[in-house]
């Protein structure tokens, strides 16, 4: 919070909480997600799993469902308490219609942070990147269009900054909804390719 002082002391803190929050239940997600997948590998059942095959409504869809209960439950918790604070809980709708996006931009992550450790010395490796960077790359505290060129454009592949500018926008429909969904959709084809790639590896 500091930053906030030395950046700008006209700061918007309600983006500023909001993007704290949603960043916050993002990586909760992202680690309840591959803490799952690790833990089954430290029994000894990844292997037969990946033999195996099982359905996504099987094997994955438990994980995610526990990570978007885990990411909703801080969200509109802190959320909400922060909304009151700052006299903006008029946002909090906005904020409800903003979890199905949030659970996919976690689970998306999580998938690819959990399948980027598997057999990986160490597991959590792309998971500790991503969360521990979703502040900077998100423009919670400085707008990512200050960000320098090369920091920008890792900022612009998550979809972060532009949920948060959806949230803070008056209307439902609006150009940050469509930037957001074509940004997770890029993420869902990465997750397939990654699926592909896998069983193709298992082929071999």
């Amino acid at each position: 919070m500091f930053l906030l002082i030395v950046y700008n002391s006209n700061q918007n803190y309600t983006r500023t909480l909001l993007g704290t929050v949603i960043t916050s239940g993002i990586a909760s997600g992202i680690g309840v997600t591959c803490a799952s997948f690790i833990y089954d590998q430290d029994i000894g059942i990844s292997d037969d799993i990946a033999s195996i095959r099982p359905a996504f409504s099987k094997y994955w869809l438990p994980k995610f469902i526990i990570a978007a209960i885990t990411l909703t439950v801080e969200i509109l918790t802190l959320g909400g308490i922060g909304l009151i604070t700052l006299n903006e809980a008029k946002l909090f709708p906005k904020l409800l219609l903003s979890l199905p996006l949030t659970i996919l931009i976690s689970s998306t992550l999580g998938y690819v942070s959990a399948t980027a450790g598997f057999r990986h010395e160490n597991p959590y490796w792309l998971a500790n990147i991503i969360t521990g960077s979703l502040v900077l790359l998100s423009g919670v505290i400085i707008p990512i269009t200050q960000y320098p060129f090369w920091l920008r454009i890792f900022a612009e592949l998550l979809p972060i900054s532009n949920l948060l500018d959806w949230i803070l926008n008056t209307t439902i429909y609006n150009y940050d909804l469509l930037i957001v969904s074509g940004k997770i959709f890029i993420w869902f084809l990465l997750c397939l390719f990654i699926k592909v790639e896998a069983k193709y590896k298992l082929r071999k």
